[in-house]
């Protein structure tokens, strides 16, 4: 990995471009997201990810894949589902660590095939045509 002239590596960059831009304070970060000042300082200056990257995206209004990958749009990507408008927040942290297995499995190539990613698939299909079909044999 490859530090900038200032000594920060690429992903400290980025979140210091995005905090600056959205003119919070490391102290005022600390506050709203939890994660201490000093750990803060640190990402920013060699950070290369962190389990807070998808909280400090939604604090900073940035993509969170721009943030933790760099690559892009610096701001935009997916919406987020409205369903989880509805969560509580520590539905939303449980969601978001569930996000960052997946994510985290699949960088170290653990994870070529999740449970996640047979939602869609043919066989999820029939498994829930199947269970239609039980279900209403059953009434």
């Amino acid at each position: 990995m490859e530090n900038s002239k200032q000594g920060r590596t690429p992903f400290g960059e980025r979140l210091l471009r995005a905090r600056k831009n959205r003119g919070f304070t490391q102290k005022q970060v600390e506050m709203h997201v939890g994660i201490a000042q000093s750990n803060l300082a640190e990402l920013e200056l060699k950070g290369t990810g962190s389990s807070f990257t998808v909280s400090l995206a939604l604090l900073y209004g940035v993509n969170p894949v721009w943030l933790a990958l760099g690559k892009g749009p610096v701001t935009g990507g997916r919406p987020s589902p409205d369903w989880l408008d509805g969560l509580s927040e520590s539905e939303l942290s449980l969601v978001e660590e569930f996000v960052q297995s997946i994510v985290a499995a699949r960088r170290r190539g653990h994870a070529r095939r999740l449970p996640i990613d047979a939602v869609g698939s043919p066989e999820s299909e029939r498994n829930r045509e199947a269970h239609k079909r039980r279900a209403s044999k059953g009434k």
